[in-house]
């Protein structure tokens, strides 16, 4: 535990990832010298040793193990419970920062009084850009989704109004949405809006926190001076039967919180009925192993051309 109050709490989940999660922690050291640091590591169960080496060559990190596995949204708020910091950031074990970008994420935050959260820019392994801002879906955006019509039709607007590719991600820009990978958030607006919605699974709690972020007057923001690159981020990979089905659980729970309220019953029967029927499909996809051919389609919504889009 640091000496003094922390200005930045880091709440870093892992689980069985030493060799990412070794270089991860080595970078927030290297990215944040403006302030006092708190590192948090929340150990999910993991069976390789990971407490013994962090316990070894991280003995400053604060940590906390759980002797079964739990809920993605669970871990973060027992980090989120235990953080001291005037800031406290979510991030995954994945991430290695650039050095400075979380003084550039902080400085920003002090100047700008109205933003309640902010993110680095995310980079690929390769230097590229990982889309990392959202907009808030509609049910057109959810159905052409479904459908997979980003993947037939990349350029189509109505999925592109929730992948948002017409982002430059070369400037600092307030966003709807911003995946929590690396997710700095002001402990006034935690404190307002709370942590992540545990009856969520791990898809769909961050645009959910943003959500109410945004709801309360906040601003979430794109800091495009700082960088962080996410190992895990440049394909999602095939999914499990579970993952399908986190997945739709988590649709589901985003759908009745956030706009079954305003619309007619029968909408909201239709909503239920499409989102089972997209379960099905994905799930007897998945079983016939003809997802793998989605993966030789066009992988959606990129930043477009004149983006900053190219190696850094």
């Amino acid at each position: 535990m640091p000496d003094s109050e922390p200005d930045l709490s880091v709440i870093i989940v892992t689980a069985d990832n030493w060799s990412d999660l070794r270089p991860c922690l080595e970078s927030v050291y290297d990215s944040f010298t403006r302030g006092v640091v708190e590192v948090t590591c929340v150990d999910d169960f993991s069976r390789d040793g990971t407490t013994g080496r962090v316990r070894q060559h991280f003995p400053q990190v604060q940590l906390i193990t759980n002797s079964v596995k739990r809920p993605y949204p669970v871990t973060n708020n027992q980090g989120l419970a235990a953080a001291q910091g005037r800031y406290v950031m979510l991030l995954n074990d994945d991430v290695v920062l650039a050095p400075g970008a979380l003084n550039r994420v902080v400085q920003f935050l002090d100047e700008h009084p109205a933003a309640g959260a902010a993110s680095p820019k995310l980079l690929n392994p390769d230097g590229t850009v990982q889309p990392c801002v959202r907009r808030f879906p509609t049910l057109g955006a959810a159905l052409a989704q479904s459908l997979f019509l980003h993947r037939f039709w990349p350029g189509n607007p109505w999925t592109g109004g929730y992948y948002a590719p017409d982002v430059d991600y070369s400037q600092t820009q307030p966003a709807e949405s911003i995946g929590t990978t690396a997710y700095v958030v002001r402990r006034e607006c935690l404190e307002q809006v709370g942590g992540l919605d545990e009856a969520f699974p791990i898809n769909f709690c961050d645009l959910d926190l943003n959500w109410r972020i945004g709801e309360r007057g906040w601003e979430v923001w794109l800091v495009a001076e700082a960088e962080a690159v996410h190992r895990g981020g440049q394909t999602m990979g095939l999914k499990t039967l579970r993952q399908l089905w986190d997945f739709h659980r988590g649709m589901l729970r985003m759908y009745w919180k956030r706009y079954a309220a305003r619309r007619s019953l029968l909408t909201n029967w239709l909503v239920l009925l499409g989102i089972c029927v997209r379960f099905t499909v994905h799930a007897a996809l998945r079983l016939l192993y003809l997802d793998r051919l989605l993966r030789n389609l066009p992988p959606g919504h990129r930043p477009g051309p004149g983006r900053d889009n190219a190696k850094t």
